[in-house]
């Protein structure tokens, strides 16, 4: 093993402290957590939830010495100024489910190499605590158990998730089709647990039309997603983690949005997009 391996791995391993820290302060659940504080990177409203989460895992990244910057949901781009990779982090997803009591959001924390290739993930479910960790190359794992995807292979065999909001006649479209091969379907709220139970094989796809997702939302999940043996690409069909390799990182984390495809394998993810048919051409 490369010794950037092992640091990733020293890295992910050590997140279990900052996902205990994390989890202690989500479950306090006060009304005060739920206060608009200020407007994040991506011009939308951050809470003091937000804001606290993100100071914990600022202040844990800045105790690695590894660690070179990070960019984040709330802050966007913070710079260190030494190390090698770049942290992705998302402190709270699902923060809606938060401020409705709902056990269903999650921390997320991907870590990228100087080239920007995602080399390990983290999200902990701050409602329960319980860990989806992976390591490229490794494999995916949940409280320290390996996880494998199911084997379908049909939409009619599948449980699914969706998650974001159809707003257009297309959207809707595309999402009826889905729908209406299911076996069943579900809406979660919080993209990074929702990837991270196809890993599993609680369901088998999941689907987010609405052209909002961000990298902050779903790398580290996508990660942790084909490790487990799936299958996770945009609208136009480009691996999730392929993306933060083909540029100026900081740029493509903090403007780029698109839908989010994922299954349980290659064949069926295949299915899933010639099922929704929203595929946009690549502008060169």
């Amino acid at each position: 093993m490369t010794d950037s391996m092992e640091q990733v791995e020293d890295i992910i391993r050590e997140c279990t402290k900052l996902g205990y820290a994390l989890k202690q302060v989500a479950c306090l659940n006060q009304r005060s957590l739920f206060n608009v504080q200020e407007v994040n990177a991506y011009g939308e409203r951050s809470l003091m939830i937000d804001l606290i989460l993100e100071e914990l895992c600022v202040n844990f990244f800045k105790g690695i010495p590894s660690i070179r910057n990070i960019i984040s949901e709330e802050s966007g781009y913070l710079d260190f100024n030494r190390g090698r990779f770049t942290v992705i982090l998302d402190p709270l997803d699902g923060t809606k489910n938060f401020t409705m009591g709902l056990s269903y959001y999650a921390c997320s924390i991907a870590i990228l190499d100087e080239n920007g290739h995602v080399r390990g993930s983290y999200v902990i479910n701050l409602a329960n605590g319980h860990e989806y960790t992976a390591i490229k190359g490794v494999g995916a794992f949940r409280n320290g158990q390996p996880i494998h995807t199911m084997k379908h292979q049909h939409l009619n065999q599948c449980d699914g998730i969706f998650v974001g909001l159809a707003k257009t006649e297309r959207e809707l479209q595309a999402m009826k089709r889905v729908i209406l091969q299911l076996k069943s379907y579900r809406a979660m709220g919080c993209a990074a647990l929702d990837l991270c139970c196809v890993a599993i094989g609680a369901a088998s796809v999941f689907v987010d039309i609405s052209f909002t997702a961000k990298l902050v939302d779903v790398l580290a999940s996508s990660l942790i997603l084909e490790e487990a043996g799936g299958r996770v690409t945009t609208e136009n069909g480009i691996s999730i983690t392929q993306l933060t390799a083909q540029g100026n990182i900081r740029r493509i984390t903090l403007q780029q949005k698109f839908c989010t495809f994922g299954a349980a394998n290659a064949a069926l993810q295949e299915v899933l997009m010639d099922t929704s048919r929203l595929q946009r051409p690549i502008q060169q």
